[in-house]
Formats: C-alpha cells, structure tokens, sequence
C-alpha cells in the first residue's frame, strides 16, 4: 500500500526546497493485476508493508553568485491493517543539507500519520479505490531545515485501473494501468502573528498519477515471449506529482515532479529507482534521484505481523 512519507527539506536564503510525498506501498491487487508500490504517489490499496529506506538526493544550482546547495533524505514508512479494506500507515524521515561555504544543516522531518480504507475492487475490470486522511503533526520535525511549526490535514482519494479487460486484439496494451490520487491539504492555522510580522499558510491541492508497464502481466496474462526471469519481474513506470496553492499563495506556486523509473518486484520484496525531474520552475532547476527498498510483510510474516489486527 502506498502512504506518503513526508520529506521536507528546505533550506532558507539559498533557494532549495525539496518536498516530497513519497508514499508507501501497497499489495494491491484487483483480479490478476498487482498494483505495485509506486515511489512519489501512493498506491490504491491497504496493506501490511515496511519501506526503508527511501533515500532521496536532490541538488540546486546557486543564482547570484550563492553557493551551490545538496539535500539528502532518509525516508521510512510502515503500513499496518486493523481489518482487510482499513489500516494506517507511519512516516518520517531525516535530512541532511550541505552548502558550500556554510555548515551542514540535519535533523528530522515532521511525522506524517495517514489513516486509509479500500472501499471498491472490481476483479473484472481491475479496479481499485480508496479513500484517506493524512495528517502532518507540525512542530515533530526540524524548524532549521523548514519543517512546519503548524501541521495540516489531508483529505485523500486513491484510484487505480488495470487495462488487462482490454480485447485480446490489444493484448500488447493489457499490462499497462494507470494510478492516481486527488487531496486537499487543510492548514491548521492560515494566518500566523510572530515577530517577524504576519506568516501565512495557504491551503493546497496535491494530485498525482502514474502509467506502469508490469512485464509479469505480459509473461503470465498475455504471452510468454521467452524473456529473461529477470525482466519479468520489472515494471517501468513514469510518475507525477503537483502541488499548487488552492487559493491565494502568498509567495507559494506551484511545484512538481516527472518521476521516470523501473521497479524490480521480488516475492516478498520491491526496490525501485526513479529521477525526480523538476516539472516547474520553482521545483529547481536539477534532476534528483530517488531509491527505495520496500517489503511487503504479509509474504514475509502472514501469520503474526502480516496480518490484519481483526
């Protein structure tokens, strides 16, 4: 199952500022399609899973004669089900931000809590929905790295669609599906007094989506063309994310990223890698680098931690 994991790593008066959804993961699965755990969205599902880690590294150039800037981010999640379609998942992750010229900045990111239900699978047509609330407990992470002293609440749909109901005619199609997922990010304080003046916290839309290509749909549903064991266990994926301000921004825009990648699904395990590339102006100006290791603990223990609570 797919749960963000928040990574926020901003640096103040150099211009960087990385910040991620970054799900978990999910054993999704809708007839014969295996939604995987995608990497900067979260997934349709509800599942038992541990991601760790995630890590991210992102650089920004320097504009006006500052200095270059790196940001690296170790990310973790955990998904836990309380029943069969209900569960919850926990996310930090720590940062680190190094400057030339300056000292090293680190320290943790806010928790993220996010609690998910799966109401709707349809085997036939390989559907899955899912519906959530995110919340961001402000004030747990670093203040010097950005991180909020106020949280937010996050409304959330998830949705997924297999093409393998596509005619038999079309079969080089029906291992494609496509992921996405629509919320709305609620401030819990808009307008903020502090010494220096008037702060403002603008509510925002997130929406996400991804196209993936799973070659073990191809090998098992369509036809076998004899590829190597390890291909089969690849699905190349490319993924979006955007966040813009729902209302007026007071100096927030819109930022977002292109994720192309390929994730590796093993029998109880999942590692991806995507470049993160910036899709606005404000997201940066270099190509990032995401890698996660996942594992999906209903394989590994199906009896004790692998399992739904009731």
């Amino acid at each position: 199952m797919s749960r963000p994991i928040r990574a926020a790593v901003a640096l103040l008066g150099t211009g960087l500022a990385l910040s991620l959804t970054l799900p978990a993961h999910a054993h999704g699965i809708a007839g014969d399609r295996v939604f995987p755990a995608t990497l900067t969205i979260d997934d349709p599902a509800v599942g038992d899973e541990l991601t760790a880690p995630t890590f991210v590294y992102q650089s920004q150039s320097g504009s006006g004669g500052s200095p270059e800037t790196r940001g690296y981010n170790y990310g973790f999640e955990w998904d836990k089900t309380i029943t069969q379609n209900f569960g919850f998942a926990i996310n930090d992750g720590y940062s680190v931000i190094h400057q030339q010229g300056a000292n090293s900045l680190y320290g943790w990111n806010d928790l993220v809590t996010t609690l998910k239900y799966e109401f709707y699978e349809n085997d036939a047509h390989e559907i899955l929905m899912s519906a959530g609330v995110q919340r961001e407990w402000g004030g747990t992470g670093a203040l010097r790295l950005g991180e909020d002293a106020t949280g937010w609440t996050q409304p959330t749909l998830y949705a997924g669609k297999g093409l393998g109901d596509l005619p038999e005619s079309l079969g080089l199609l029906r291992p494609l599906a496509v992921t996405g997922e629509l919320g709305y990010q609620l401030a819990d304080v808009p307008t903020a007094t502090s010494p220096g003046g008037l702060s403002h916290n603008p509510n925002f839309w997130n929406i996400g989506g991804s196209v993936q290509y799973s070659m073990q749909y191809l090998h098992a549903q369509v036809k076998d063309y004899d590829l190597p064991e390890f291909v089969n266990h690849l699905i190349p994926l490319v993924e979006f994310s955007y966040s813009t301000p729902a209302s007026t921004g007071y100096g927030a825009t819109t930022t977002g990223t292109i994720a192309p990648g390929v994730l590796y699904e093993g029998s109880s395990y999942q590692i991806g890698v995507e470049a993160l590339v910036p899709a606005t102006k404000a997201t940066g100006t270099r190509t990032g680098l995401l890698l996660q290791l996942h594992f999906y603990l209903d394989d590994i223990f199906p009896t004790t931690l692998g399992k739904p609570v009731i």
